[in-house]
């Protein structure tokens, strides 16, 4: 692993752009684009399925809050982290690989790696489980420290609320779209996002071990 390598590509100087719409749009749009928040709601709504609709928005603010928390977390000091760990993105690859893998097969076979846990705990985990490695991801942790670097930092950490402010729009209205499609609709999705999540963390490993 080229830990020097990264070291050195994250510690190069850019030009950096002022702050602007355009220095704002183009952020804006590749990290919602990488968020993805699309894919995360079939996982809403089978984590959600049969909770109260104050319970559905709690779960909704706390992923997005978890997500900006790590996104912003990982701007500031996760470059220096990685690099006193010795840990490269090519390992985070691997690990959100394994989670996302890991996740897929819970929602495609319908079981739980979880212990069995109160109604409070499970909405917890499926919190953080849509924060990361769903919406803040490995791709969006590069994404966001290779943007600091060819914009100012405040124009990204206004793309990113932007984003999650998106995101969490979209995840509030999960109950909506669940009674406009109907249950089965729901389980039906909930067992293709879970293969297409496998996908996802193999494509994630496979990137990561190349990497």
């Amino acid at each position: 692993m080229g830990t020097p390598v990264r070291e050195k590509a994250f510690n190069g100087r850019r030009g950096k752009k002022p702050m602007e719409p355009a220095g704002i749009i183009a952020p804006f749009i590749t990290l919602f684009a990488i968020m993805d928040p699309f894919a995360s709601l079939p996982v809403f709504l089978s984590s959600t399925k049969g909770c109260k609709d104050g319970e559905v928005l709690g779960v909704a603010s706390r992923a997005v809050l978890i997500a900006g928390v790590i996104a912003v977390v990982f701007l500031v000091a996760g470059p220096p982290l990685l690099a006193v760990l010795s840990i490269t993105f090519s390992d985070f690859e691997v690990a959100g690989g394994i989670v996302l893998v890991l996740l897929g097969l819970e929602n495609a076979l319908n079981f739980s790696l979880s212990p069995v846990a109160g109604r409070r705990e499970g909405l917890d985990a499926a919190a953080v489980l849509i924060a990361t490695p769903l919406l803040t991801g490995p791709g969006l942790m590069t994404s966001i420290v290779l943007l600091a670097r060819q914009y100012d930092i405040v124009s990204v950490l206004v793309a990113l609320a932007g984003a999650l402010v998106l995101s969490w729009l979209l995840l509030a209205k999960a109950s909506d779209i669940r009674k406009l499609v109907g249950e089965r609709v729901v389980t039906v999705i909930s067992r293709v996002i879970g293969l297409i999540l496998i996908a996802m963390g193999i494509a994630f490993i496979r990137a990561g071990a190349l990497g």
